[in-house]
């Protein structure tokens, strides 16, 4: 803890030597970017989570190597970029940012390691290229490597940060920081904090596919948000979470858990495929009613990719930009790193810079108005129009949500199950059909079942709200007919046994054994009825 403190002291006060400021004429990478006004620092903070095991590096094909391995807990390398006091810092090259990369679980730096690093962001540059054309085996050569290596860096390192509080972005990516810099640089410009992280999984650096990995990923994210807020001037009041790739839907999980994080961009990501919303939908935490902060996505033309597959997230605004010109790793650096070595990852419909850069200008946009309250609309037509890689933008508003299950628990002992009754009928009238989702019924069923409902009026009451939003649900009519039974309504109760039964073959949510429950006491309750 005395090690992170200090380091973070260090970004506070600076104690880099001081040289002097270039303009941003002199920085290539930044592309034609429009810088802000702050000048930009660079920090990175190696810690440990000590409650947990180390982990050994993995490359993305999944060899392990245990000797880019130390320390006794999980590895950290969190990377910080920030608003700076002009003159302040030490100027870096691009290899600065790839050489981290062979740092993600030892953070020793030695020769060996950044020959390592390198040989990383070769063999990950081919692969990227294989998505755009399979067949290629063009690699990165020396000349090449040499020529983005020694591309100077618009941040500086251990430069005095400019006093104030600024919003906080997140940037996840397995690669950090060198596929994430310029965006976190532009952003900071204008100031916000941005942090990357590498997010690991159980057993590895390498990030899980699965939903157990989606979830240890979020451990990941909130355990540098812990990290973050001992920083006087992040503003964890006003926390943004963007990703690429499956990162976006690591963001979606983080959201759906934590309501410190008050915007989600999806930046060329997986959320929007039917197989990653497959894998969060199995998460308990990822429910629409848990998703309420603005969300952007920005898209290419992908067979897996389809904005339907986000509409269930009702209660969020979102807004989603096509970029039909680019793919989706051209949204990292390499959208800017082409300008040095042509099609760097494949051959692009569009320029991959322009496109690059329309995309970023449109997430500051997304930032200043959602996140720091500017006015504006988003998809001004003027902005659009002079943007020739955005063809298409639509947005879709948030639905009215409910409270959260502890204030409606709060409520009942105030006003009864009329309560609930009343906030579901006012959002209804808003115009959501579906105010709670099930899980929400069998919640709160269990909850009023012990001690507070002994004659199963509240229950009864409670499921027939449940049919009100979900006819066709074979349990839910099973448990207005249980309830009515036991308010001794037997003509409703036989009513909706008979309903429950008729829906149990059309039902597909119902497991093997649900089925088999239903249709056992059902048939049990209608004999003792019928008698």
């Amino acid at each position: 803890m005395k090690y992170i403190s200090a380091l973070l002291l260090l970004v506070i006060l600076g104690c880099a030597p001081q040289e002097p400021q270039k303009s941003t004429m002199d920085f290539p990478i930044m592309g034609e970017l429009p810088m802000g006004e702050y000048p930009v620092g660079f920090k990175t903070i190696f810690t440990f989570d000590e409650s947990k095991n180390a982990i050994p590096f993995s490359d993305w094909e999944g060899h392990l190597y245990h000797e880019y391995t130390s320390g006794t807990g999980r590895q950290y390398q969190i990377n910080l970029w920030y608003p700076a006091k002009k003159g302040t810092g030490k100027s870096l090259k691009y290899q600065d940012y790839i050489f981290l990369m062979g740092r993600q679980t030892n953070f020793n730096d030695s020769e060996e390691q950044q020959a390592f690093a390198q040989q990383l962001f070769i063999n990950q540059t081919q692969n990227l290229r294989k998505i755009l054309e399979p067949d290629s085996n063009v690699t990165l050569n020396s000349d090449q490597l040499n020529t983005l290596l020694n591309l100077d860096i618009y941040a500086r390192e251990n430069a005095e940060v400019e006093e104030g509080k600024y919003p906080v972005i997140i940037y996840p990516n397995g690669s950090s920081p060198a596929y994430q810099s310029i965006t976190c640089e532009f952003l900071a410009s204008h100031g916000y904090i941005t942090v990357s992280l590498a997010p690991k999984g159980r057993f590895s650096s390498g990030l899980e596919i699965s939903t157990i990995g989606l979830e240890v990923a979020v451990d990941d994210i909130e355990f540098v948000l812990s990290k973050i807020s001992e920083n006087p001037n992040a503003d964890l009041n006003r926390v943004t979470i963007m990703a690429n790739a499956i990162s976006s839907s690591v963001g979606a999980a983080a959201v759906a858990r934590n309501d410190k994080i008050k915007a989600l961009i999806s930046l060329e990501g997986g959320l929007p495929s039917s197989f990653e919303q497959r894998l969060l939908n199995k998460s308990v935490f990822y429910q629409p009613e848990n998703i309420s902060v603005p969300i952007l996505f920005i898209y290419s033309p992908h067979p897996a990719i389809d904005p339907e597959f986000t509409f269930h997230l009702k209660y969020a605004d979102k807004y989603y930009a096509r970029f039909p010109k680019m793919s989706e790793f051209a949204m990292l650096n390499y959208g800017v790193l082409g300008e040095f070595v042509p099609d760097i990852i494949g051959k692009h419909d569009g320029d991959a810079r322009k496109g690059f850069e329309a995309a970023n200008e449109l997430v500051l946009r997304f930032l200043n108005q959602k996140v720091k309250g500017e006015s504006g609309e988003l998809f001004d037509d003027s902005f659009i129009n002079s943007r020739d890689h955005i063809d298409s933008t639509f947005q879709l508003t948030a639905v009215l949500s409910p409270p959260n299950i502890a204030v409606l628990k709060d409520l009942f002992w105030e006003e009864g199950i009329e309560a609930v009754d009343s906030i579901y009928n006012e959002i209804k009238e808003a115009g959501n059909p579906q105010p709670f989702n099930k899980e929400f019924y069998v919640e709160y069923r269990d909850w009023l079942a012990w001690k507070k409902d002994e004659t199963y009026a509240n229950r009864l009451k409670l499921y027939e709200l449940a049919y009100d939003s979900y006819p066709e649900s074979a349990k839910i009519n099973y448990y207005v007919a249980y309830f009515s039974m036991r308010q001794e309504l037997n003509d409703q109760a036989i009513k909706f046994y008979r309903q429950a039964l008729s829906k149990l073959d059309t039902d597909k949510s119902l497991t093997d054994e649900e089925r088999t429950l239903i249709r056992t006491y059902s048939k049990e309750d209608l004999d003792g009825l019928m008698e």
